[in-house]
């Protein structure tokens, strides 16, 4: 993923993107230079989208390995939702 995102940032500047849960949005991703910002629109349809991912894997195989990828590689992750924000 951090090659596709370093091709589009070369192309178009920064990539913004949305993931749906159905029809509505539920999280808006931004690479913005070596800062991934993970806004949350929708609450409960990011928990929805989470919980789908957890089920979809093996029992046992929830881990954080892609996080530690894109830190290792010099990027910082921030979670956004409304007013509140942090740093991971």
């Amino acid at each position: 993923m951090e090659i596709l995102a370093d091709v589009l940032e070369k192309i178009f500047g920064n990539v913004h993107f949305f993931v749906y849960v159905g029809k509505k949005p539920a999280i808006e991703i931004i690479f913005n230079n070596k800062t991934i910002t993970v806004e949350i629109v929708n609450p409960i349809l990011a928990i929805e989208a989470g919980i789908d991912q957890i089920i979809r894997r093996h029992p046992g195989e929830f881990d954080s390995k892609r996080l530690g990828a894109f830190k290792n590689l010099g990027y910082k992750i921030r979670i956004k939702y409304k007013f509140l924000e942090f740093e991971l």
